[in-house]
């Protein structure tokens, strides 16, 4: 149909063509390339400090760290944006038009070089950019030790062959040279891998306010102006002032607080040599002694990054432990309890029928109230026998086997056991001693579960020991193979006043306990733990204190885990 004369047209946004994706793609990538170019350059223009010759080395050099983070962060994709930067910084900044082999083969250089050794670290060792461990740190110190010592005596012969460097500076550039980018990956490089990263940056939010940021800024210049502002100190007569406010910071924001506290750090140690205005040899050991700092606080920030871990690991498996323990306690409690009542029920079913044998007899007189017992009865009857289905019931599904065993090393579940009573036991001063095989087999267990039954006997003997006042409180776990082939048996020892004749007798039956507060359903529990894996427990007569030992399955290759 014919749109009429002079209908203005109404244009559509649907109607217009799509920007197709790799045109969007090429355009974000082109602004991040052309921000990246911005940065290196601005990153290397203040970087010249005490610059050597006309090449301008310094003894520090912050886009050294800029292009490693991009490498670690982008892979190969970085190449390109790297050789440009580094050789545009070379040209506008040093003015190395006569040669432009140099130029172009030390950015070569520095391009390949970092770029390999970063993907070394990402493919080869496993190596997190998050920075999550100790490993990490100590992968990145390496490579970049290495890569840069390749990397400076490498570019410094390129200089050399030109005529650029003079030879027989070749030893005094490459120190330097190696120095400066030593320096600026290990301060910059982490600082940026962090700060990318959505869950550290968010964490550092969380967890720093202005109050505290300014504290600690103004431990930072106060350090600083300890090492450079008193007239008569020797240079590095109050060096390890500079650890102090770094210390701090680690340890109270780890990893991202360290690596702010290291960029604030050595930002302030160079505007301090510029007021101070040293020479070049006073530089590179300032820049020496900025690194050790700089290492320190690295790898102190991994450790509290790690511990924090470990400890919210013990807090999500105490409570999983916890929640078993209920669980566990529930169901006992709900077992034994269906095994009371049943027998009731059943003599009550009994009696019913016995009542019924009756009013059928011939002796009855009424037939109304006969047929009205009888009905009633049946009644009684029919809702006795539903409640004894339903205790059945509950106890076949109490009694499903829901372990999840698999190989597992009992040190390590010991070990696990232990750490949760450290505590307890340090604070009422019970000694705990593991003595264990070196070459003791690994076992079929649920590691939760058997860890819930040395957790209990731990507890019961620090409890024990603690009630009767003890003079010696020490614990004794070992393990050995058991007597019964494919068994280990593990024992449990306390020094405390043990097990009473008639208590040794009924330890693991259900509702038996010697606490005035207790339920008795502990040692129970440990019993259907450990027979539900097929191993059996028992209270040592005869023994100095109490001495519970029980067997588990040794693991073989053969065995289906469950």
């Amino acid at each position: 149909m014919a749109r009429p004369t002079g209908t203005p047209v109404q244009s559509d946004a649907r109607d217009r063509p799509a920007t197709p994706p790799v045109w969007r793609r090429i355009g974000r990538d082109g602004g991040a390339v052309a921000a990246f170019l911005v940065l290196y350059v601005a990153l290397d223009w203040v970087s010249v400090i005490e610059p050597f010759g006309a090449l301008g080395i310094t003894p520090w050099n912050p886009p050294a760290g800029l292009i490693f983070a991009l490498f670690l962060l982008r892979g190969a994709r970085a190449l390109v944006p790297v050789f440009a930067a580094v050789t545009l910084a070379d040209v506008l900044l040093r003015g190395v038009w006569a040669t432009p082999f140099s130029t172009l083969a030390s950015a070569a250089v520095i391009s390949l070089g970092y770029g390999w050794t970063a993907m070394l670290l990402r493919d080869k060792v496993h190596f997190s950019p998050r920075l999550d461990s100790r490993h990490d740190v100590l992968w990145l110190l390496a490579a970049a030790l290495g890569a840069t010592a390749v990397i400076a005596v490498t570019v410094v012969w390129i200089f050399c062959t030109s005529a650029l460097v003079p030879w027989s500076d070749f030893l005094t550039v490459v120190l330097r040279y190696w120095t400066g980018d030593v320096i600026g990956i290990a301060g910059l490089t982490p600082f940026i891998l962090l700060l990318v990263d959505g869950e550290h940056r968010q964490a550092a939010i969380r967890r720093l306010t202005a109050t505290e940021a300014g504290l600690q800024l103004a431990a930072i210049c106060a350090g600083l102006w300890t090492i450079f502002g008193l007239e008569r100190a020797q240079h590095f007569e109050f060096a390890y002032v500079l650890f102090l406010p770094l210390i701090w910071i680690a340890l109270r924001h780890g990893m991202i607080g360290a690596t702010w506290g290291i960029v604030a750090t050595q930002l302030g140690l160079i505007v301090a040599i510029q007021l101070r205005d040293f020479d070049a040899h006073i530089v590179t050991q300032f820049q020496l002694l900025m690194l050790a700092v700089t290492v320190s606080g690295l790898f102190l920030g991994a450790v509290v990054d790690e511990r924090r871990r470990v400890e919210l690991a013990l807090r999500e498996h105490q409570a999983e432990l916890a929640h078993a323990m209920r669980l566990t306690t529930t169901g006992e409690m709900a077992a034994a309890i269906a095994h009371e009542l049943n027998q009731p029920l059943t003599a009550v079913i009994s009696f019913v029928r016995a009542c019924q044998g009756l009013l059928r007899g011939p002796d009855a007189d009424r037939e109304a109230t006969r047929g009205a017992a009888l009905d009633m009865i049946d009644n009684a009857v029919q809702q006795a026998t539903r409640a004894g289905r339903i205790i059945r019931s509950t106890r076949e599904f109490l009694k499903r086997d829901d372990r999840r065993s698999a190989k597992a090393v009992l040190a390590d579940i010991i070990d696990a056991a232990i750490d949760l009573v450290r505590a307890e036991a340090a604070q009422n001063g019970v000694r705990i001693a593991v003595r264990l095989p070196e070459q003791l087999p690994p076992v079929l267990v649920d590691p939760i579960q058997v860890e819930q039954v040395i957790l209990n006997l731990l507890h019961n003997s620090i409890e024990a020991m603690v009630r009767t006042a003890s003079p010696r409180r020490e614990i004794a776990l070992s393990a050995r193979l058991a007597s019964a082939d494919g068994f280990i048996e593990i024992g449990v020892r306390d020094s405390g006043p043990g097990f009473a004749a008639e208590m040794a007798d009924r330890l693991f039956t259900p509702f038996s306990t010697t606490k005035d507060s207790g339920m008795g359903l502990g040692m129970a529990i440990c019993r259907s733990i450990v027979e539900a894996h097929g191993g059996t427990i028992w209270a040592v007569p005869g023994s100095a204190g109490a001495e519970i030992r029980f067997t588990l399955p040794i693991y073989d290759d053969d065995t289906e885990t469950a």
